[in-house]
């Protein structure tokens, strides 16, 4: 029986170092050898989607939390944001002085200081890690950063914004805006200094787009196996049949899990699916790893 099996990226199959381990890989290439069906489902946009991860044995991908759905090299559903809401949520974003990007097909809009908060976000994560430092900076290259200026609201369509608010009290003013369109996921913590996260339109998650994957096929959420580590993957965790949970994940995702899995960097993916009989151990694990 085929399994259509939808991996959140970044703390699921990447893990600290932003790397996918050859195992993980070739727990992939073993999946697609056995008849399965494997997709990325991620809050990345397309244009944040690398080549190592385009790369993989993929059927296609579920990008931007939803707002796109690609089916090998056709996109099969796109949803963006009225731009009349959208000209809203920018002109309340600016006004309180929140830093914002907006995730299209091609490229990323953002807001000065979207690039500096960040680069000193990861300075501090990576220390005195230098090739880690070098694996981030070309990560950006790869990404097709643009200043707001060159954003035409009249032209390009936007599924998703995220939002830093160096003032916590700024970002509470607009929630209740917000909140009418959007699902609002914060990915910082209570007790940072700042809040970030991302808005997506109501009807339009990970969960959705999984729906229109299966539909496409005409397949059964029977046969659904969502893997995920974070909120924002908490509509899919919930839609599919069967929920694999990063153990480190918050309690309120842990609650959704029929397994979990251990860190990526330690080929948690590979690990789990032996576990689950969807795969066959590799012999000689320790030299593919050293490859």
């Amino acid at each position: 029986m085929t399994k259509y099996l939808f991996f959140d990226i970044d703390g699921t199959l990447v893990g600290a170092s932003r790397q996918i381990t050859e195992l993980n890989k070739k727990a992939l290439e073993q999946l697609k050898e056995k008849g399965h069906k494997v997709f990325l489902c991620t809050g990345r946009a397309p244009s944040c989607i690398t080549e190592d991860l385009t790369s993989l044995p993929i059927e296609g991908m579920v990008c931007s939390a939803g707002g796109f759905v690609k089916i090998h090299d056709e996109f099969i559903f796109e949803n963006m944001i009225n731009q009349y809401i959208l000209s809203e949520v920018m002109t309340l974003f600016i006004n309180n002085k929140i830093l914002f990007t907006l995730e299209t097909k091609e490229a990323l809009y953002q807001t000065p200081g979207v690039n500096e908060f960040f680069k000193k976000f990861h300075l501090e994560w990576t220390q005195d890690n230098v090739e880690l430092i070098r694996f981030l900076e070309m990560r950006m290259e790869q990404q097709n950063r643009r200043p707001i200026q060159e954003f035409d609201i009249l032209t390009v369509g936007v599924p998703k914004v995220c939002f830093i608010a160096p003032d916590k009290s700024r970002f509470e003013r607009c929630i209740k805006f917000l909140e009418e369109f959007f699902h609002i996921v914060i990915f910082s913590k209570d007790e940072d200094d700042y809040v970030n996260g991302e808005i997506v339109l109501k009807g339009c998650t990970k969960a959705d787009g999984i729906d229109k994957v299966l539909r496409y096929y005409g397949a059964s959420i029977e046969d659904a196996i969502g893997f995920g580590d974070s909120m924002n993957d908490y509509q899919m965790l919930e839609r599919v049949h069967t929920s694999v949970v990063y153990e480190q994940a918050s309690e309120e995702l842990l609650a959704l899990a029929d397994r979990t899995f251990i860190e990526p960097d330690l080929d948690g993916i590979y690990q789990c699916l032996v576990q689950m009989n969807l795969i066959e151990e590799i012999e000689n694990e320790d030299s593919i790893n050293r490859s």
